[in-house]
Protein backbone atom coordinates (compact mmCIF):
# COMPACT_ATOMS: atom_id res chain seq x y z
CA UNK A 1 0.00 0.00 0.00
CA UNK A 2 1.32 3.48 -1.03
CA UNK A 3 0.84 6.26 1.08
CA UNK A 4 1.16 9.91 -0.12
CA UNK A 5 1.88 12.40 2.47
CA UNK A 6 -0.71 15.48 1.79
CA UNK A 7 1.84 18.20 2.99
CA UNK A 8 3.97 17.36 0.08
CA UNK A 9 2.50 19.14 -2.87
CA UNK A 10 3.57 18.28 -6.86
CA UNK A 11 5.46 20.38 -8.80
CA UNK A 12 3.67 22.17 -11.28
CA UNK A 13 5.97 22.56 -14.27
CA UNK A 14 4.39 25.81 -15.91
CA UNK A 15 5.56 27.27 -12.62
CA UNK A 16 9.28 26.53 -13.64
CA UNK A 17 10.24 30.08 -14.93
CA UNK A 18 13.47 29.78 -17.23
CA UNK A 19 15.77 32.72 -17.76
CA UNK A 20 14.76 34.93 -21.55
CA UNK A 21 18.04 33.71 -22.78
CA UNK A 22 18.08 30.08 -22.38
CA UNK A 23 14.36 29.50 -23.00
CA UNK A 24 14.42 28.56 -26.94
CA UNK A 25 16.47 25.97 -28.56
CA UNK A 26 19.52 28.47 -29.48
CA UNK A 27 19.41 29.76 -25.88
CA UNK A 28 19.93 25.78 -24.64
CA UNK A 29 22.55 25.72 -26.83
CA UNK A 30 23.98 28.84 -25.53
CA UNK A 31 23.64 27.52 -22.33
CA UNK A 32 25.64 24.37 -22.89
CA UNK A 33 28.08 25.68 -25.05
CA UNK A 34 28.33 28.29 -21.92
CA UNK A 35 28.90 25.58 -18.96
CA UNK A 36 30.10 22.53 -20.95
CA UNK A 37 33.22 23.58 -20.04
CA UNK A 38 32.75 23.48 -16.45
CA UNK A 39 31.48 20.00 -17.28
CA UNK A 40 34.21 19.07 -19.24
CA UNK A 41 36.71 19.97 -16.12
CA UNK A 42 35.01 18.34 -13.82
CA UNK A 43 34.58 14.79 -15.42
CA UNK A 44 38.27 15.39 -16.33
CA UNK A 45 39.33 16.09 -12.90
CA UNK A 46 37.37 13.31 -11.50
CA UNK A 47 39.23 10.66 -14.51
CA UNK A 48 42.61 12.23 -13.05
CA UNK A 49 42.11 11.73 -9.84
CA UNK A 50 41.09 7.97 -10.21
CA UNK A 51 43.55 6.60 -12.51
CA UNK A 52 46.21 8.70 -10.18
CA UNK A 53 44.71 7.02 -7.26
CA UNK A 54 44.66 3.57 -8.90
CA UNK A 55 48.36 3.45 -9.78
CA UNK A 56 49.12 5.13 -6.39
CA UNK A 57 47.76 1.75 -4.92
CA UNK A 58 48.92 -0.54 -7.05
CA UNK A 59 52.70 0.82 -6.47
CA UNK A 60 51.95 0.63 -2.95
CA UNK A 61 50.56 -2.78 -2.54
CA UNK A 62 52.80 -4.79 -5.04
CA UNK A 63 50.48 -5.23 -7.27
CA UNK A 64 51.83 -3.15 -10.36
CA UNK A 65 53.15 -5.64 -12.77
CA UNK A 66 55.84 -3.05 -14.04
CA UNK A 67 56.91 -2.46 -10.40
CA UNK A 68 55.98 -5.90 -8.71
CA UNK A 69 58.94 -5.66 -6.52
CA UNK A 70 59.33 -1.73 -6.13
CA UNK A 71 61.20 0.64 -8.64
CA UNK A 72 64.50 -0.13 -11.07
CA UNK A 73 66.78 1.31 -7.86
CA UNK A 74 69.16 -1.16 -5.81
CA UNK A 75 66.93 0.76 -2.95
CA UNK A 76 63.48 -0.81 -4.37
CA UNK A 77 64.96 -4.37 -3.89
CA UNK A 78 64.17 -6.87 -1.34
CA UNK A 79 66.67 -6.88 1.93
CA UNK A 80 67.49 -10.08 0.84
CA UNK A 81 68.41 -9.37 -2.88
CA UNK A 82 69.98 -6.18 -1.73
CA UNK A 83 72.53 -8.55 0.47
CA UNK A 84 73.09 -10.73 -2.59
CA UNK A 85 74.00 -7.66 -4.84
CA UNK A 86 76.43 -6.41 -2.27
CA UNK A 87 77.89 -9.95 -1.83
CA UNK A 88 77.91 -10.25 -5.62
CA UNK A 89 79.95 -6.23 -6.60
CA UNK A 90 82.25 -7.15 -3.48
CA UNK A 91 83.25 -10.55 -4.92
CA UNK A 92 82.38 -10.74 -8.91
CA UNK A 93 82.12 -13.78 -10.58
CA UNK A 94 84.59 -15.01 -13.27
CA UNK A 95 81.36 -14.79 -15.47
CA UNK A 96 78.58 -12.83 -15.05
CA UNK A 97 76.23 -14.75 -12.37
CA UNK A 98 76.06 -16.58 -9.22
CA UNK A 99 73.87 -17.72 -6.66
CA UNK A 100 74.11 -15.73 -4.04
CA UNK A 101 71.82 -17.36 -0.52
CA UNK A 102 69.64 -18.92 -2.84
CA UNK A 103 69.06 -15.69 -5.15
CA UNK A 104 70.80 -15.82 -8.49
CA UNK A 105 72.32 -12.63 -9.42
CA UNK A 106 73.33 -12.17 -13.26
CA UNK A 107 75.06 -8.75 -14.38
CA UNK A 108 73.50 -8.05 -18.29
CA UNK A 109 75.12 -5.35 -19.87
CA UNK A 110 73.24 -3.90 -22.61
CA UNK A 111 75.37 -2.56 -25.97
CA UNK A 112 74.03 -1.53 -29.30
CA UNK A 113 72.52 -4.87 -30.28
CA UNK A 114 73.70 -7.16 -27.97
CA UNK A 115 72.83 -8.69 -24.38
CA UNK A 116 75.54 -9.91 -22.36
CA UNK A 117 75.02 -12.43 -21.40
CA UNK A 118 71.83 -13.47 -23.69
CA UNK A 119 70.88 -16.84 -21.95
CA UNK A 120 70.56 -17.13 -18.05
CA UNK A 121 69.65 -20.48 -16.87
CA UNK A 122 67.92 -20.52 -13.45
CA UNK A 123 66.00 -23.31 -11.65
CA UNK A 124 61.89 -23.30 -10.98
CA UNK A 125 60.58 -20.88 -8.88
CA UNK A 126 64.40 -19.55 -8.32
CA UNK A 127 64.54 -15.45 -6.90
CA UNK A 128 66.64 -13.63 -9.53
CA UNK A 129 68.13 -10.60 -9.85
CA UNK A 130 69.23 -8.76 -12.69
CA UNK A 131 72.01 -6.21 -12.85
CA UNK A 132 71.02 -3.87 -15.66
CA UNK A 133 74.04 -2.00 -17.62
CA UNK A 134 74.27 0.21 -20.48
CA UNK A 135 77.53 1.95 -20.80
CA UNK A 136 76.68 4.12 -23.93
CA UNK A 137 72.95 4.39 -25.10
CA UNK A 138 69.43 4.35 -23.19
CA UNK A 139 68.38 1.01 -23.52
CA UNK A 140 65.42 -1.12 -21.96
CA UNK A 141 64.90 -4.93 -21.07
CA UNK A 142 60.94 -6.12 -21.47
CA UNK A 143 60.13 -10.03 -20.62
CA UNK A 144 56.82 -10.98 -20.58
CA UNK A 145 56.30 -13.71 -17.47
CA UNK A 146 53.22 -15.82 -16.55
CA UNK A 147 53.47 -13.87 -13.16
CA UNK A 148 53.57 -10.39 -14.95
CA UNK A 149 55.91 -8.23 -16.83
CA UNK A 150 59.28 -6.64 -16.68
CA UNK A 151 59.86 -3.63 -18.26
CA UNK A 152 63.05 -1.54 -16.92
CA UNK A 153 64.75 1.28 -18.42
CA UNK A 154 68.63 1.63 -18.31
CA UNK A 155 70.58 4.67 -18.32
CA UNK A 156 74.02 4.58 -19.23
CA UNK A 157 76.14 4.79 -16.15
CA UNK A 158 73.38 4.17 -14.25
CA UNK A 159 72.72 0.33 -12.84
CA UNK A 160 69.22 -0.73 -12.76
CA UNK A 161 67.66 -3.51 -11.20
CA UNK A 162 64.99 -6.23 -11.67
CA UNK A 163 63.99 -8.57 -9.37
CA UNK A 164 61.54 -11.65 -10.20
CA UNK A 165 60.80 -14.95 -9.05
CA UNK A 166 61.84 -17.53 -11.99
CA UNK A 167 58.19 -18.88 -13.46
CA UNK A 168 57.24 -22.21 -11.85
CA UNK A 169 56.22 -23.98 -15.36
CA UNK A 170 60.45 -25.20 -17.08
CA UNK A 171 60.75 -23.23 -20.38
CA UNK A 172 62.59 -20.72 -22.28
CA UNK A 173 61.23 -16.98 -21.94
CA UNK A 174 62.11 -14.05 -24.18
CA UNK A 175 63.30 -10.75 -23.36
CA UNK A 176 63.86 -8.03 -25.63
CA UNK A 177 64.89 -4.70 -26.27
CA UNK A 178 62.01 -1.82 -25.78
CA UNK A 179 63.78 0.77 -26.22
CA UNK A 180 64.65 2.01 -30.41
CA UNK A 181 68.37 1.91 -30.82
CA UNK A 182 68.81 1.36 -34.25
CA UNK A 183 68.02 -0.80 -37.57
CA UNK A 184 68.84 -4.22 -35.24
CA UNK A 185 66.68 -3.43 -32.13
CA UNK A 186 64.43 -6.07 -33.58
CA UNK A 187 67.06 -8.83 -33.30
CA UNK A 188 68.02 -7.99 -29.54
CA UNK A 189 66.98 -10.66 -27.54
CA UNK A 190 67.78 -12.92 -24.84
CA UNK A 191 66.47 -16.21 -23.30
CA UNK A 192 65.44 -17.37 -19.76
CA UNK A 193 65.87 -21.25 -19.67
CA UNK A 194 64.02 -22.31 -16.39
CA UNK A 195 64.73 -25.72 -15.32
CA UNK A 196 63.00 -27.82 -12.90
Amino acid sequence: MIHINPQITPINLKNIKLDKKYSTVPGLLRWIKEEAEVLWFAVMLVLVIGFFSWTLVDLTTGVSTSYRYGLPLFSGLPAEAQEAVEYFQAHPPSNNSEVVNGILVVNVTITQYNFTPDLIQARVGEPVVLILNSPDLISAFYMRLPSGVINVNVVPGMPSYAYFLAPNSPGNYTWRESEYVGWGTSYMTGTLEVEA
